[in-house]
């Protein structure tokens, strides 16, 4: 797949690695390109590992380092690596004896993990998903943070919605010599989505408005179309939410599915109340909602799924008779009417006719993002959840 749009935080990443020994944390939704803008990056000799959902013990590490070959006289300790490394065992010194206290034991194995990256130096450790960390490696982690030898950095990717812990730990007491650095990868923007598309599938519609510019969702939906196939979900996309729904709480799935049914973000109560939620589980299913990544924060209080994909994926789990009575609740007002101001009002009877954000802004010569938060305001003031609810609401 072309790379496109991350210039700027591929030069961030050539500078950081510049100046070791650092700790680099990138973040970033599932898909957004984390391990492809590490590929991109030429001339810096790296160790990769990623952590796995079963959490296997110090699995990346022992991935990252099993196809080294260090060089001779290595220091003693690195021998405790030979039952992790039997893949380079031959080129390490013996195993020291058994000890019996496992703390004791663990820190060996730690140092010889340390003093191993030492003999490679220039090197650079990354471990991938770190929201998956297993106990023993998150340890080893924060033990390398804060000892890393000179020529040595330490790269940690994650997914902010799937992190159960956080991985800014990595920096804390931190000494002096060792800097740290962040790189937050977003979605590509309108224009650098159009441009990928055009490389993947010319003559294909904007697909923005479907993928929220999360290039893997890009390159599935554009492989569909190759395919000549009808823009949905794409396979891998639907599984990975239908294991996201599947995995919460009663109720922290009805408010997802509810979301799946309104068009803008909507605030809490509303939310709730159209997945039937008592207000006494609304909150914690809300937060597990959003723990999860399926749903977001769009505004101060207002949420909404975190794309439109994922909206379709989920609307398809939902039985057609739940959705007959999401319909139901849908149809009348959540919330007491309010006041439209007269440019609110306006806005809203031109969306009610129809008119897109942008017919609307350039009819009214207001801004496309202007016209958005008037219809917003209107439907909160009015209690509706849906811009199809603006006919009912504005007469």
């Amino acid at each position: 797949m072309p790379f496109v749009g991350r210039e700027h935080e591929l030069r961030q990443l050539a500078d950081a690695l510049s100046r070791p020994p650092l700790v680099l944390l990138i973040e970033g939704e599932a898909g957004v390109g984390k391990t492809r803008l590490l590929h991109e990056l030429t001339g810096q000799p790296m160790l990769v590992g990623s952590c796995h959902p079963m959490r296997f013990p110090y699995g990346p590490v022992v991935e990252a380092l099993r196809e080294v070959r260090p060089l001779r006289d290595l220091n003693p300790i690195t021998g405790a690596l030979r039952p992790f490394l039997p893949e380079c065992g031959h080129l390490l010194p013996p195993t020291p004896p058994p000890i019996q206290d496992a703390m004791v034991e663990r820190h060996r194995l730690f140092r010889a993990v340390l003093s191993l990256l030492g003999s490679l130096r220039p090197i650079t450790l990354v471990v991938e998903d770190v929201h998956w960390v297993d106990p023993g490696t998150r340890e080893l982690l924060a033990f390398l943070a804060r000892c890393l030898p000179d020529g040595v950095n330490l790269v940690v990717t994650y997914r902010t919605e799937d992190l159960s812990h956080p991985v800014t730990e990595l920096l804390a007491h931190l000494p002096p010599r060792i800097d740290h650095a962040e790189i937050a990868l977003a979605p590509l923007a309108t224009a650098e989505t159009a441009l990928l598309v055009k490389h993947l599938l010319p003559g294909a519609a904007d697909l923005w408005p479907l993928t929220g510019g999360v290039p893997r969702a890009i390159e599935e939906l554009t492989r569909m179309l190759a395919d000549g196939q009808e823009p949905g979900t794409p396979p891998a996309l639907r599984d990975a939410v239908l294991v996201k729904l599947a995995a919460l709480p009663r109720a922290a799935r009805h408010i997802v599915q509810a979301a799946s049914q309104v068009e803008h973000p909507v605030c809490e109560d509303v939310l709730t109340g159209v997945a039937g939620v008592p207000p006494e589980q609304g909150e914690r299913g809300l937060t597990e909602a959003v723990r999860c990544g399926l749903l977001r924060e769009w505004a101060p209080g207002r949420y909404g799924l975190r794309q439109p994909l994922v909206r379709q994926a989920v609307s398809e789990t939902i039985t057609p008779a739940a959705s007959r009575r999401l319909r139901r609740r849908l149809a009348g007002p959540a919330a007491p009417q309010g006041t439209l101001s007269p440019r609110e009002e306006e806005v809203a009877r031109l969306a009610a006719d129809g008119l897109t954000n942008k017919e609307i802004a350039e009819s009214l010569f207001l801004s496309p993002r202007t016209v958005e938060v008037h219809i917003a305001n209107a439907l909160r003031k009015l209690g509706l959840t849906s811009r199809r609810q603006l006919n009912v609401g504005t007469t």
